[in-house]
């Protein structure tokens, strides 16, 4: 296709002042102007304000970011390899040629970090020999269950990365733990609840499940296939007729204690987004469109539970049936939710729209992304800026002080909840909304039962900050908004930003990755990794300072537990999201720059082939759905990656297009 251009803004103007249209002109002036009509508008970051003056969906770009920008704004990248010409293939041959040589010519000197690559990888090897002696928990429960789903996670990991079958055996040896704890009916014990309980959100069955896919493809021993087939069928059961799941379950109708929603629909904690997850694997890995059947109901569900009015759109996190808001726990209320929506129906919306292509979702999710940066920009404001920096000052929780001097404060735009109308917003407490701006007579009167009335406004609390006094009620996490603190945009953003780039199909290219590399593909691959492995800040980060104080390499790890800091990679880091951005040395994830650093320097050297260079599509993301990891990371999507498919969203669903 030929290029397309566009004119300068300048002769646009000047058109657009024209009283009668010149198309013949337009194009000629256009192809003169040379100017690509793809380039993208750069993004303004207001360095005195700290933040981006406009993030709408009109002005996303990724145009002149640097590396941290992009990743926090957007998330992990997807690396796309085109075939070459032979005379291409011939100067990237030669590039790679140079590249390996330099990267020798690195670990042989003695002035820089000689030997770096081969003293890291040989940590990452002791280390991974310790954990093949240690003595594996015998029992699913307790703090034993976390260290066993991470230990084997980590063991497969690392058996497909260095080959040693010791490794295989002993993630093979955690995982039939895991296996020998599931309930017949398929589930995997709630707590000390017996088998009549089933908790579905906050990983209890959907992290199992990867569990045993994972172990299935790594050892081909098909019952880790027939576990996760049976946690399945379990929850497929369960699935409510409007096409999602509730927070919990029990068969003989009792009461198990904890809140959440059992006859409804749950947005919190990864409910009915794990069921889609599942369903849509086990619909892949069986081809039985029963796991599917009801998947597109969601749509019309998640539309009709819009609780916004006029501009405002949003989500409370749990439902009835009917669509109806519910309470649950006393931070969770009959009120839309940011978290609600890049937690639960923003990604539910993107998989549906993956699937099939209904632009009503994307709509959907543009308006209220829309509202989310309405109220991101009427925090922006400097003195409303300056209050929350009063606050924070004053009443930071020293554990909430990041390592380099940044304040885990309130992050604009990030409130708990806000109003349907949108008229306020704030922290919910006690079941109550406590507002940052002054109440209204009318939000009294048509919000009276969800606000707390006596709470001060933040203009009022920065006043009580500056004077020395501790908060009201000493309520210190008002600061740190639950959603200020756990959520990030960035896989909406990424989203909207290709949606706006070229639609359907280029929404579909970010999430797609073929399962092996052809040669030229494979040639390329070699080479961004040996830039990687020369890159100072990949080398700095991974650097083994053994015997130094407040080193943090692997040796330091008791186990695999660093492996949730994956979930949190990218995103805010003035929040607990943003972890690859540390640059104190060392870093609290060196162990991640460790693992890096070599499985680059594998692949560089070409040790790891074509088929286990690419894994395949991102899919339906679960380790990190809220930010994305590149396609080129370490550990990457291993959920998804159990069934290796270039696209994962490429099924049926019984829906019609608007």
């Amino acid at each position: 296709m030929a290029p397309q251009f566009v004119l300068e803004l300048s002769t646009v103007a000047l058109l657009h002042r024209a009283s009668r249209p010149l198309p013949w002109f337009y194009f000629l002036l256009s192809a003169l102007c040379l100017i690509p009509s793809h380039v993208e508008a750069q993004l303004i970051f207001d360095e005195e304000l700290g933040h981006y003056k406009d993030l709408s969906y009109g002005a996303l770009s990724e145009e002149g970011l640097t590396w941290e920008q992009r990743a926090s704004l957007f998330g992990g990248e997807t690396a796309h390899y085109q075939e070459l010409s032979d005379l291409d293939r011939e100067q990237k041959t030669d590039e790679l040629q140079k590249l390996l040589a330099t990267i020798d010519e690195r670990e042989s000197q003695t002035w820089a970090d000689p030997k770096l690559l081969s003293r890291v990888e040989q940590e990452i090897l002791t280390w991974l020999d310790q954990q093949t002696t240690n003595e594996i928990p015998t029992q699913y429960s307790g703090a034993n269950i976390q260290s066993l789903r991470t230990n084997t996670v980590g063991l497969l990991r690392a058996y497909e990365i260095f080959g040693d079958e010791n490794y295989l055996n002993t993630a093979l040896r955690s995982a039939d733990v895991i296996l020998s704890a599931q309930w017949p009916q398929g589930h995997w014990p709630w707590g000390e609840l017996a088998a009549d309980f089933v908790r579905i959100q906050d990983g209890f069955n959907n992290e199992p499940f990867w569990i045993m896919l994972y172990a299935y493809k790594v050892s081909g021993d098909k019952k880790y296939l027939a576990s996760a087939q049976r946690c399945a069928d379990l929850l497929l059961t369960l699935q409510r007729e409007n096409g999602g799941w509730p927070d919990q379950w029990s068969f003989s109708g009792r009461s198990s204690g904890h809140s959440g929603v059992r006859n409804g629909v749950s947005f919190n904690d990864n409910a009915t987004n794990s069921c889609f997850q599942m369903m849509v694997m086990m619909h892949h890995l069986t081809g039985d469109e029963k796991y599917v059947a009801k998947l597109s109901r969601l749509g019309d569900f998640l539309a009709k539970a819009n609780m916004g009015e006029g501009d405002v759109v949003g989500w409370c996190e749990q439902y009835h049936d009917n669509g109806k808001p519910v309470r649950a726990r006393q931070y969770e209320i009959e009120l839309p939710y940011p978290r609600a929506l890049t937690r639960g129906v923003g990604p539910l919306l993107i998989w549906l729209y993956l699937i099939d292509g209904n632009e009503s979702h994307m709509n959907l999710l543009r308006r209220a992304y829309a509202w989310h940066e309405h109220v991101r920009q009427q925090e922006i404001d400097p003195k409303v800026l300056s209050q929350w920096r009063a606050m924070s000052e004053r009443w930071t929780p020293a554990h909430h002080i990041l390592s380099d001097n940044f304040l885990m404060e309130y992050q604009p735009g990030w409130p708990d909840a806000w109003l349907p109308d949108g008229s306020n917003w704030g922290r919910v407490l006690g079941f109550k909304l406590m507002a940052w701006n002054p109440l209204t007579t009318e939000q009294k009167k048509n919000y009276g039962n969800l606000i707390d009335h006596d709470w001060p406004p933040v203009s009022e609390l920065a006043k009580i900050a500056k004077s020395g006094h501790n908060p009201p009620r000493n309520y210190n996490m008002y600061v740190f908004c639950h959603s200020s603190m756990g959520n990030s945009l960035s896989e909406i953003r990424r989203a909207l930003l290709e949606h706006k780039r070229g639609g359907h199909s280029s929404l579909q290219k970010y999430y797609s990755n073929p399962t092996r590399y052809s040669p030229d593909q494979y040639l390329q691959a070699r080479i961004d990794a040996a830039h990687r492995v020369l890159d100072l800040r990949n080398r700095r980060m991974a650097y083994p300072y053994l015997g130094r104080p407040g080193y943090a390499g692997i040796s330091t790890m008791p186990d695999f537990g660093y492996l949730s800091s994956k979930g949190r990679w990218y995103g805010s880091r003035n929040s607990k999201w943003g972890q690859a951005f540390q640059h104190v040395y060392p870093s609290n994830h060196v162990a991640w720059y460790q693992w890096q650093l070599v499985y680059d320097a594998k692949l560089a050297r070409g040790e790891i082939d074509a088929d286990a260079a690419a894994r395949g599509g991102r899919g339906l993301e679960s380790v990190a759905s809220q930010t994305h990891l590149d396609s080129w990371d370490v550990l990457g999507e291993w959920g998804m990656a159990s069934y290796e498919m270039e696209n994962h969203f490429h099924l049926k669903l019984d829906v019609k297009n608007d």
